[in-house]
Order: structure tokens, then sequence, then C-alpha cells
């Protein structure tokens, strides 16, 4: 699959959104205490939102969804993290119906 590059150049803004979703939600749990900082947890998270991201960009636009819409559902998946991948999973197991 080769992506032209402003399909490229958007894939990897909707890869960033998601990464700062990881983020956000990372900072969130050190900010109550629910965890201690850990610069190998704060990278999981990034890269976790990062791949969500893009995962929900792929999906947007097969769904022919708008570009708004596509930032806001990986920003959103990007902070949901694991909850955002077991949903996918649950959904896409069985394949698209």
């Amino acid at each position: 699959m080769k992506l032209p590059p402003d399909e490229l150049l958007q894939t990897a803004l909707f890869i960033l959104v998601g990464v700062m979703g990881g983020a956000v939600k990372y900072l969130r749990q050190i900010q109550q205490d629910v965890k201690k900082f850990s610069i190998i947890q704060m990278l999981i998270m990034l890269i976790t939102g990062g791949f969500l991201g893009m995962l929900t960009y792929f999906l947007g636009t097969s769904m022919g969804m708008e570009g708004a819409l596509i930032g806001f559902m990986s920003g959103m998946a990007g902070l949901m993290g694991d909850e955002a991948i077991r949903m996918y999973s649950d959904k896409f197991k069985g394949g698209m119906k």
C-alpha cells in the first residue's frame, strides 16, 4: 500500500493526535496519583496512542468520515488506550458485520 504524500502527511497528523491522547491519559493518571512517573510507561502510552490514532484514521477514511471527525476520534482513541484496543478487537473479531 503506497500512500500519496498528502495522505501520508494526514496519516502522520492523526497518529500525532493519537499520541497526544495517550500523553493526556498518562499525565492525568500521574496528576490523580494513580501512577508514579515512569519513562517506560509513558512511552508505552504514547506508542499505544499513536497506533490507535493510525487505526482510527484508516477506519474513519474507509467509512467516508470527515477529517475533523476522524481527528476527534483519533484523539479519543489515544486517550482511551487499551480500552479502545479492546473495543476494536471485540467489534472486528468476527469480521465486519
